[in-house]
């Protein structure tokens, strides 16, 4: 009962934006885990009048009751105060969250009720991807973390790995005298995402495809050393006799405390850096780089790189369950989509030119995201499993 009364507070204050960036990250998380659907299709039917039957609808009932809450939405927003805009905005993003959950169930259900295997050689959703990943501890043990219930997972030394109840991994210190005996990995798979809190306090945001390897316990080290493949966005805990330092393809990147995000996957033609706030240090080729806020700093393989003014808010859309695209060419498109919902890319013919602008949720089907991009006029698609197909028009 308390958590109920927790989560209505939440939701509460959601609507009316009075949660911090760190809340609503971790209030988004917690609806895209699927727990407490129940409790928050309740809350989002008050706020629309619009009934969502979890059990007895199917897809073209959802699609037509979010056009409703569409049509309430803007309805009201003709009515109220500008400032109310945003709130209305908040609103219908978890009504597309809750939607999307609402969806993957009802696939379950039908699958479970169907007896053809007509219906499941024909139905073979792609979904978005999920919070979740796989922790590897020091002594090679790997644990599923989707799979693992809040509460204590594993003991190194003084450190104690747990899960939270918005499924967080969080590492604490216990004063106990023992001596951690190494190494964690946290990695994600194609369509994963997972937020790790440090021993140090430090928070880690870790994308689809990526992995961060770190001491359990930084306190028998001179500097705060971690190992990123991927991309992770860091909010760094301060500590100036310990610099923390991310390694990642061919450059150190030291910081004291601070916001800034890395992107290294191996297909991308740059290591990307960008910082939000306080300022870093990048060793790259013996060289040395200092960025100030709104910078990002790329490096090419061959060791190259380039210095300029970025909008974070769009590097960063991520963390907030976002795609946000600012002229972004076909290929830097695509393979987000790929990563995130687990899809393979084939190209058919010539790659399309046309540059790509817009927000849409990560937690929209792949068939919405791409009739949005077929609207360019410069592109179209085709689905075949998991595989995408992508034409020039």
């Amino acid at each position: 009962m308390k958590e109920d009364i927790k989560l209505q507070d939440t939701f509460r204050k959601y609507i009316n934006g009075q949660l911090s960036a760190d809340q609503v990250r971790d209030f988004l998380a917690h609806i895209q885990s699927g727990e407490d659907s129940e409790l928050l299709q309740k809350l989002i039917e008050e706020t629309f009048g619009e009934k969502i039957d979890s059990v007895s609808s199917n897809d073209v009932f959802l699609e037509s009751a979010l056009k409703k809450s569409w049509s309430a939405v803007q309805d009201q927003m003709e009515s109220e105060p500008v400032r109310k805009i945003q709130n209305w905005r908040l609103i219908v993003g978890l009504v597309a969250i809750l939607i999307s959950i609402l969806s993957v169930s009802i696939w379950f259900y039908l699958l479970k009720e169907s007896t053809t295997d007509d219906y499941q050689t024909v139905y073979n959703p792609i979904i978005p991807g999920q919070q979740t990943a796989t922790l590897t501890l020091a002594d090679g043990t790997q644990i599923r973390l989707a799979e693992t219930a809040e509460g204590q997972l594993a003991k190194d030394g003084p450190i104690v790995i747990s899960k939270t109840a918005d499924g967080q991994l969080l590492y604490e210190i216990q004063e106990t005298g023992e001596s951690a005996s190494g190494y964690n990995v946290l990695s994600t798979a194609r369509g994963e995402t997972y937020k790790v809190k440090l021993p140090d306090g430090t928070q880690v945001w870790l994308n689809t495809a990526s992995s961060l390897r770190y001491a359990t316990n930084f306190s028998a080290f001179s500097s705060r050393n971690v190992e990123l493949q991927g991309e992770g966005y860091f909010e760094v805990a301060s500590n100036h006799t310990k610099p923390f330092i991310v390694h990642s393809s061919g450059q150190k990147i030291e910081v004291l405390g601070t916001r800034f995000n890395v992107s290294s996957y191996r297909e991308d033609s740059m290591v990307s850096t960008t910082l939000l706030e306080g300022s870093v240090r990048i060793d790259h080729h013996n060289k040395k780089t200092i960025l100030v806020p709104n910078q990002q700093f790329q490096l090419s393989s061959s060791g190259d790189f380039y210095l300029r003014e970025v909008d974070t808010d769009r590097i960063v859309s991520w963390t907030n369950n976002e795609f946000m695209f600012d002229g972004d060419n076909i290929d830097e498109v695509m393979r987000k989509l790929e990563r995130w919902y687990n899809v393979d890319i084939i190209y058919e013919g010539e790659k399309s030119v046309e540059k790509f602008g817009g927000v849409v949720s990560r937690f929209e089907k792949i068939e919405k995201v791409l009739q949005l991009l077929e609207k360019t006029g410069g592109v179209r698609f085709k689905i075949e499993g998991r595989s995408v197909f992508v034409f020039s028009k």
